[in-house]
């Protein structure tokens, strides 16, 4: 009994790191500023993986120009790569979209060229941190009186 809550405590402790460090992403991106891009390409493309019956997939491709200041960025990414299903979301998204159509650009203020269509949101991930924290603390607890 004491090896499985050793071993569910050592899964907590992994939780634990793996959710703080996505918190500690998606907190800093609240103070990123927002701006009005341009979609210059958004399409699916056939890609280098295949599916398990051997055809090729498609990975989505995204590519939007936006203004910061005097200078324009062209950036690339949906969503910040600590996100989750970011192809899954990526693709969805494309679907939706037409070239020439205006997309919300998030950038980061110090470094413009940094810049994400979809920022990530810190509440599912302050959860996540709170309650592997608790599970990591309660199991830690048992090993310890037993």
């Amino acid at each position: 009994m004491t090896q499985i809550i050793l071993l569910g405590a050592v899964i907590a402790l992994f939780a634990f790191i793996y959710f703080l460090r996505r918190f500690s992403t998606a907190w800093a991106m609240r103070d990123w500023r927002h701006t009005q891009g341009r979609v210059v390409m958004a399409e699916m493309r056939r890609g280098k993986k295949k599916s398990s019956d051997g055809c090729l997939l498609y990975d989505p491709v995204l590519r939007y120009s936006y203004t910061v200041g005097e200078h324009t960025f062209e950036g690339s990414r949906f969503m910040h790569q600590a996100g989750r299903n970011s192809a899954s979301r990526t693709t969805q998204f494309i679907a939706r979209l037409t070239q020439g159509a205006e997309v919300p650009v998030y950038y980061h203020p110090r470094n413009p060229a940094e810049a994400v269509v979809q920022p990530l949101s810190w509440q599912g991930s302050a959860v996540a941190v709170l309650t592997s924290a608790l599970l990591l603390i309660i199991l830690a607890a048992v090993l310890w009186c037993a």
